[in-house]
């Protein structure tokens, strides 16, 4: 019986093997003559490549294609690649040069092929050369889009370092730096920010994440940095494509692929302030179904820092507490879940997110120090900024001949906290100064706990259609039109707004001012794009119109403008470009001017108006790659003039910030050619560095006006005319270094240069109205000596109202690293390392302290 069982396999395997040499000797004559034809074909088209008749050798071989097999199709997808880039069409020579790379992985240029061809296929081999469709909503290589453009890769974050979405972006995009409003996570775009981030779209896949009321996206924890395949940052103006929010920069947030992924992974960390993180992640892909489902949580106590001898010398008031927390995300643990299904064209996009961030100072800049468990709850929440956001996305996509057709439908629900402290003790004429009802100024005099709370529930839903053409004029002219349109309704359903005191108690919420918080809004956009090529020059122009029907009736109409001219070389390119941007004004700011109006007794006609704000901008770069073997650089210059800024003032916002900056940006990355073995695969890179640099000038800006009264205008200036809480020179290096199969250490250098904060000092402007009113009441009272010595000390407290405060320079050194062992990798990060004690700032804010060391441990698993 056992003989029986082992004869059974081995008459299968000789059936089967009889079977093959009976079908070889039937079929292999007409495979040779098939191949022997094929041979004629690619012999013909390689004489004609040689004697300079390319276009009939690549259309012969495309003809073709489908017919060569084995070293023949090899060598003719090699020379359909050469006969490309003979044209200097890149994106055709990279295309079928990963083609190349699929039938061969072990490919390697010969002496023979040009070097341009060898740096081409030597990229793709380590994985340097990446396509992008954020720029102009279509695959192209970084060297073919219109603007300035920064591609972070998964690789690059884990080298960075780096905690949330903030601190890579300052790490890799040059332009970009860290802003402290003492609020919410927060960055600036060459010299442009809020309160909070609202001058530059975040995009998940294409989803828009800022939200709607406020145009707020904050880079915070809840942007898990596990799923992500690459981060694209457009670098200036994008409203031609994107409309409104894109006023600086676009940053699009491209997950993984379920295949990519293929199975389970899990990381859990914790640091020395209370850091609880952690992260999972499943992608599979099955057939036609590519699946990826992604989860993080984190949390932390943050860090206690001393404020007893902070700005004893300039604060009326004194620090009432003696210890704030820096860092701190909230009594909750921020979270995202989010879930991205593919199936033939349709795609399913779903993500939910809750962030909470602890200031650690009161509001204002003011910034003292406050006792935050002493404060009411409001529905479960003591002061913090928090934010619960659902998106959804429903999209199908295909190709008909050469269009290329996609249609969304989108959904987008938050909830919106602004719960801030103003200060702990009582404050004489603060309430009147930043146009608080007398009644409620009395309050704020005699008592301390103050608090301003604003909540409100949105939702949006939108519909999308975008498509694009692919054209062929002649062999020397092709190109690609794109175009789209988009509706969406906007909608609050609910809003508070209350002013606290006495940490316990609240104003009477008045349902006048609830009702007025309620409203929507509709929007529509069509764009049209054209990209045309003639031979190595690139046309990048584009088009947009918004119009958006506002809660008031009122309409808003923009045309929004691009064009970029392109020269693109094999081992080189050049960009000139000029692009126009607008961000509406965000809806709680206008609603906020009219709640103020109401709470001070005055008529609605009396609230200040908001309009969009604008940024022109004209950029120049030179980007080279491979001039040094695995070096690639770029070198920018830009001019920017924004005008219709909107400024913040405590509960007011005007449209009163104007700016005009250039500076110019550099890029460069280094790939080591020689690797370290990873035992299966392609070999690791020994080494790999990033480095940027940018210097900016600020030509003209101010500060928004203080609403002091005429009298004393000439005593104080709101024009600046420099950088403000922006450094005139600053640099990033993030160096690692794959020390064994197993070993990889990393470490990312910030340098800023010596910044300069200036910002209105509310004890000044209180000091400065009540002087004021003192010399009203004494020179009514005929007291002419104390009215005298009333203006004397007005006059005194309004040339101090604006505060100038220099930060030296630093330097900030964060140092990390992984040990992996088979499915299991083991990291540490610390945040600078060597404890550098500095501050930042930003509107209407002191100087903040930034956090000292942190540490976090990780722990990561694969299945």
């Amino acid at each position: 019986m056992k003989s029986v069982c082992v004869l059974v396999p081995i008459t299968r395997i000789c059936l089967r093997g009889l079977l093959f040499i009976i079908f070889s000797l039937l079929f292999s004559p007409a495979r040779a003559q098939d191949d022997s034809q094929m041979r004629q074909v690619y012999g013909q088209a390689e004489s004609d490549y040689q004697i300079g008749r390319i276009e009939q050798a690549r259309d012969a071989l495309l003809e073709n294609l489908n017919s060569f097999h084995g070293n023949l199709r090899q060598n003719a997808l090699r020379l359909i690649a050469l006969s490309y880039l003979a044209r200097f069409d890149v994106q055709q020579t990279e295309q079928y040069a990963t083609l190349l790379l699929e039938q061969n992985p072990y490919y390697s240029p010969s002496s023979n092929d040009p070097a341009e061809f060898a740096d081409i296929v030597n990229n793709i081999k380590a994985g340097m050369t990446a396509t992008i469709t954020t720029a102009s909503s279509q695959a192209e290589s970084l060297a073919e889009v219109p603007v300035p453009t920064t591609l972070i890769t998964a690789e690059m974050i884990q080298n960075s370092g780096a905690r949330n979405l903030q601190e890579v972006l300052a790490a890799y995009v040059p332009g970009m730096n860290l802003i402290d409003c003492n609020e919410d996570i927060n960055i600036a775009m060459r010299g442009i920010y809020s309160v909070g981030q609202e001058k530059i779209l975040i995009m998940l896949n294409g989803h828009r994440l800022n939200d709607y009321a406020t145009n707020t996206a904050a880079p915070d924890f809840t942007m898990s940095l596990e799923k992500v395949k690459q981060i694209e940052v457009l670098r200036g103006p994008a409203s031609s494509l994107y409309g409104g929010v894109a006023l600086t920069a676009v940053i699009n947030i491209i997950t993984k692929l379920g295949g990519d992924v293929d199975g389970l992974q899990f990381k859990a960390s914790a640091g020395n302030y209370g850091q609880v993180k952690a992260d999972a992640l499943f992608g599979k892909r099955y057939f036609d179904v590519d699946l990826l489902v992604w989860g993080s949580v984190y949390r932390n106590r943050g860090e206690k820092y001393d404020v007893s001898n902070e700005r004893v010398d300039e604060s009326t008031y004194g620090m009432p507490f003696d210890h704030v927390r820096l860092g701190r995300v909230g009594d909750h643990p921020n979270y995202e879940v989010g879930l991205q299904l593919d199936w033939r064209g349709f795609q399913f996009l779903y993500d939910t997110r809750f962030s909470q961030y602890v200031a650690p100072f009161t509001m204002t800049s003011l910034a003292l120090s406050y006792n935050r468990e002493n404060y009411r709850t409001y529905n479960g929440l003591k002061p913090c900024f928090s934010n619960y956001a659902r998106h959804a996305e429903v999209s199908y996509s295909h190709q008909i001949n050469s269009f290329y057709l996609k249609y969304a439908a989108t959904y987008d629900k938050m909830d919106i906290t602004r719960y801030q402290a103003l200060n702990d003790v009582p404050m004489p004429g603060l309430g009147q100064t930043i146009g608080l009802p007398a009644t409620v100024d009395s309050v704020i005099s005699a008592l301390g706990g103050i608090s301003r709370y604003v909540n409100g529930q949105e939702d949006n839903y939108g519909f999308q259609f975008k498509g694009s053409y692919a054209y062929t004029l002649s062999e020397d002219h092709k190109g690609n039109i794109g175009f789209g349109t988009e509706y969406s309704h906007f909608n609050v359903d609910d809003i508070r707004y209350q002013i606290g005191y006495g940490f316990e108690y609240n104003s009477p919420e008045d349902p006048q001012i609830r009702n007025t918080g309620r409203g929507s809004e509709d929007a529509v956009n069509i764009y049209l794009q054209l990209k045309h090529q003639w031979r190595s020059l690139i046309l990048n122009a584009g088009l947009r119109y918004d119009f958006k029907s506002q809660y008031d009736e009122s309409k808003i109409r923009e045309l929004s403008p691009r064009v970029a001219l392109i020269l693109l070389r094999p081992k080189w390119n050049i960009k000139l470009s000029y692009s126009k941007s607008f961000v509406d004004a965000p809806y709680i700011y206008r609603k906020a001017n009219i709640m103020t109006v109401l709470m001070t007794g005055g008529n609605v006609d009396e609230a200040i108006t908001l309009s969009p704000e604008r940024v022109h901008s004209f950029q120049l770069s030179f980007a080279g790659n491979n001039w040094v073997k695995g070096l690639n650089f770029e070198v920018n210059g830009f001019y920017n003039r924004a005008t219709d800024l909107i400024m913040t003032y405590i509960t007011t916002y005007q449209n009163a910030g104007k700016n005009k900056t250039g500076g110019v940006e550099v890029m460069a990355s280094y790939r080591s050619p020689l690797t370290v073995s990873s035992g299966s695969g392609p070999g690791l890179p020994r080494f790999t560095a990033n480095w940027n640099f940018t210097w900016m000038r600020t030509f003209k800006s101010n500060l928004m006006n203080l609403g002091l009264p005429e009298i004393l205008d000439k005593y104080y200036s709101t024009d600046i005319d420099a950088n403000n809480n922006t450094p005139s020179v600053m640099s990033n290096l993030v160096f690692a270094w794959q020390a064994t199969k197993q070993l990889k250490l990393h470490t990312h250098v910030l340098f800023e240069g010596r910044q300069t904060s200036y910002n209105a000092d509310l004890v000044q402007l209180v000091h400065a109205a009540n002087g004021l009113m003192a010399y009203q009441q004494y020179a009514s009272a005929g007291m002419q000596a104390e009215a005298a010595a009333a203006m004397q000390s007005a006059i005194f407290a309004a040339r101090g109202v604006i505060i100038k405060k220099e930060m030296p320079a630093r330097a900030i050194v964060s140092l990390g690293g992984e040990y992996t062992l088979g499915p299991v990798t083991l990291g540490l990060n610390v945040h600078n390392l060597l404890g550098t004690h500095y501050y930042r700032s930003g509107m209407n804010t002191n100087l903040i302290p930034q956090q000292g060391r942190w540490f976090l441990g990780s722990l990561a698993v694969r299945w």
